[in-house]
């Protein structure tokens, strides 16, 4: 049940409310006619009040210093004024200052007050219900954080047992391919610094690094005698060769983890011009993350040394590298991050190591 208080000095004013409310409304009331004996009562600290009507005139302090230091005591409840004719400004001045929820002026008019009590209580339980829902809400929102929290450490933990599976993975290829011992790493080296300098976000620099670490995974396919041979291959040869990127997607393609990084074990062979393999995308069909994942392979197989030649001289792998750009091969952008490297060092450090 809804409880109301009532404060004014005159005892007939407080008996005709608290007889009117409760034959009209069935509310609880609780009548006063000294606010400072209301204040030392200790009902406003033992007592949840929804309602008070307190009168303007009285004595030791007027209704709006003790609806003031009711609210201090219950922020929630609901303050409802009784002024005479002259107390009028003071009471709408104290509506915005106060938070009055309304005023009302004697003598009232019985069927007012009832509505103005009648709509308070209502706008008093609305701001419960509203208040323990926004508690109930928080209470979820912070559960849901909890939870968000242990995913992320799990799918950390996940996305590191899969960079280990990858490694391994790699390893396989590396342990069947001379030529392609460090290259791996070297080519994930260099397609995250591309790939930070083109702007990508944490979620494409991991799958730039883990589909640079498993490009050629599909190598372990392809049988050794043609992977290790000191010369250039044959026609038949390199037919065999081309089909190692889909077959390492093939083999990816299965594992949840590494979804995102098919696309590039698939198409780091394909030209934007459609003159690569295996299926001759070109242009929008060939995502960044490929693009920059193709370059720094091209490169690091320029540069470094191979079964059947030596690394080309800095100088002679990028003028091929710019060759391609401008005949539509490959990404332009790309290449003048590949030449920023070059000229802060980035890219020595990383041949260095």
């Amino acid at each position: 049940m809804s409880k109301i208080l009532i404060i004014d000095d005159e005892v007939m004013i407080t008996s005709t409310l608290s007889t009117l409310i409760q034959m009209m409304l069935d509310y609880e009331v609780i009548i006063s006619n000294d606010p400072k004996a209301l204040i030392e009562s200790g009902i406003l600290e033992n007592e949840t009040i929804d309602l008070v009507i307190s009168d303007f005139i009285m004595p030791h302090m007027n209704g709006l210093e003790l609806l003031s230091l009711i609210k201090e005591k219950q922020p929630n409840i609901v303050p409802i004024l009784l002024t005479g004719y002259s107390d009028k400004e003071s009471a709408i001045k104290s509506i915005n200052d106060l938070g009055l929820y309304y005023y009302l002026e004697k003598p009232w008019d019985n069927n007012e007050l009832i509505k103005v009590v009648e709509n308070g209580i209502e706008k008093s339980k609305l701001e419960s219900e509203l208040k323990h829902k926004l508690i109930i809400i928080e209470k979820k929102n912070n559960e849901i954080s909890r939870l968000y929290d242990l995913l992320r450490r799990d799918y950390d933990k996940e996305i590191d047992n899969v960079l280990e599976f990858v490694i391994s993975l790699s390893n396989l290829v590396e342990a069947k391919d001379a030529y392609t011992e460090n290259h791996t790493r070297r080519v994930a080296d260099l397609a995250i610094a591309l790939g930070r300098r083109a702007g990508l976000n944490k979620e494409q620099l991991r799958n730039v690094e883990l589909g640079a670490i498993i490009h050629d995974i599909g190598k372990v396919s392809t049988p050794e005698h043609i992977l290790n041979k000191p010369g250039r291959l044959t026609f038949e040869e390199f037919e065999v060769m081309k089909g190692h990127p889909e077959a390492g997607a093939n083999i990816i393609r299965p594992i949840s983890a590494l979804k995102n990084t098919a696309d590039i074990v698939l198409s780091h062979h394909e030209k934007l011009d459609g003159s690569g393999y295996p299926h001759g995308l070109s242009s929008d069909e060939i995502n960044v993350e490929t693009r920059i994942v193709t370059i720094a392979d091209i490169f690091d197989a320029l540069y470094t040394d191979r079964p059947y030649r030596v690394g080309m001289p800095l100088e002679q792998a990028m003028s091929i590298l710019k060759e391609d750009a401008s005949s539509g091969k490959l990404d332009h952008n790309i290449i003048v991050y590949l030449e920023d490297m070059i000229k802060t060092g980035e890219l020595a450090d990383i041949y260095h190591d």
